[in-house]
């Protein structure tokens, strides 16, 4: 394989089984692999590929319609939910390519009942709001009078789901369990094809013997939901790059747009081919890597394409380096930059090369 840059993401194939292996044991039921934005960074295509004959993959979950319909086209054939709101005018290819929408309002629901004028119904789960005012609908009231109208062939209802605020928070676990008791009383007796509410938090955190399908999420990559190390999931994902120049700089020079850092004394400074065009956001200025064994803080503002890091003498061009991985895991850097995992996997950009590696 050539390799255009020195900055690549690494992207263990066997740590996510193992992590799914580790979410099974703990919830016995089949689960839908969540692989929505890019499989969280780590490449829908390559995950879904490894994930569509496994068997406890039993659905995908996504949040576009773009994101589903790619899915098809690499030949997925399993169930695949759209998460979010998608516009109408593609009611078409939502029907043509066998996805399920989630159905979250009456005034969506009355949308699709307007545009609808094909021979197959439209498949959809239905999503109540348990306390995250984001999607759903608010009430039992409001639940019955949609199932009432969905019974009309227009619609098949496929499912029904809701989505945790608190799940990875101990301290709010009264919260999670409002949220919980909310969405089977408003679910009532009625059946589904599909129960789901437990997100990775929940699968890890929590006990639901209830839903008969559980999302896997953030947990299947390796990333505990609380943004903590955890020793027992592996981390599928890591970020390297290589030191493309070392320089000596004189006391009193300064470094990078701005100026903002001013040696102290003559020092080392290597330039690293990574920046905030590969997600590497100016934010990481201070922070450090972690080259042969040792750590480096980066000086210096975060550029687009570069950053500069201060070094020692024994550290020479084209030397590996960690920007996260198994001395800089994702939990520690969220924590560093005050944000959570999740954001740091997204943001690594198209750009930046996916090896994957079993």
């Amino acid at each position: 394989m050539t390799h255009y840059r020195d900055t690549y993401a690494v992207i263990r194939l066997d740590y996510l089984l193992d992590n799914i292996d580790l979410l099974y044991q703990k919830v016995k039921k089949p689960m839908m692999a969540i692989i929505k934005a890019n499989a969280y960074g780590h490449g829908y295509k390559e995950i879904a590929n490894v994930l569509k004959d496994h068997p406890h993959i039993s659905m995908f979950g996504v949040a576009t319609l773009k994101e589903a319909i790619d899915l098809r086209k690499i030949g997925i054939q399993q169930d695949i939910l759209v998460l979010g709101a998608i516009p109408l005018e593609d009611l078409d290819m939502v029907i043509e390519n066998n996805i399920s929408l989630t159905l979250y309002s009456k005034d969506y629901m009355k949308e699709i009942i307007h545009l609808f004028h094909h021979s197959h119904p439209v498949k959809v789960h239905l999503k109540i709001d348990t306390g995250m005012n984001r999607l759903g609908l608010k009430s039992k009231a409001e639940f019955e009078e949609v199932l009432k109208i969905c019974s009309k062939p227009i619609f098949q209802i496929d499912g029904v789901f809701t989505h945790f605020a608190t799940a990875d928070d101990e301290t709010q676990i009264d919260a999670y369990h409002d949220q919980l008791k909310m969405f089977y009383e408003i679910i009532g007796e009625h059946s589904f094809q599909y129960i789901h509410c437990q997100n990775s938090a929940a699968m890890m955190y929590h006990e639901e013997p209830k839903s008969n399908i559980a999302r896997c999420g953030i947990a299947m990559y390796g990333v505990d939901p609380a943004g903590d190390d955890c020793e027992q999931l592996k981390q599928v994902m890591s970020l390297y790059t290589k030191v493309a120049m070392v320089k000596k700089v004189k006391k009193g020079e300064r470094i990078g747009y701005g100026l903002t850092y001013t040696a102290s004394e003559d020092e080392f400074i290597a330039t690293l081919p990574i920046g905030y065009a590969d997600g590497f956001i100016r934010a990481n200025q201070g922070r450090k890597v972690y080259i042969n064994g040792h750590y480096y803080p980066i000086v210096g503002r975060v550029c687009m394409d570069q950053v500069m890091v201060r070094v020692d003498e024994t550290v020479k061009v084209h030397d590996l380096v960690e920007i996260f991985g198994d001395h800089l895991t994702l939990a520690r850097m969220a924590k560093e930059l005050h944000t959570i995992p999740y954001e740091i996997t997204c943001l690594v950009s198209e750009r930046v090369e996916r090896v994957y590696q079993k």
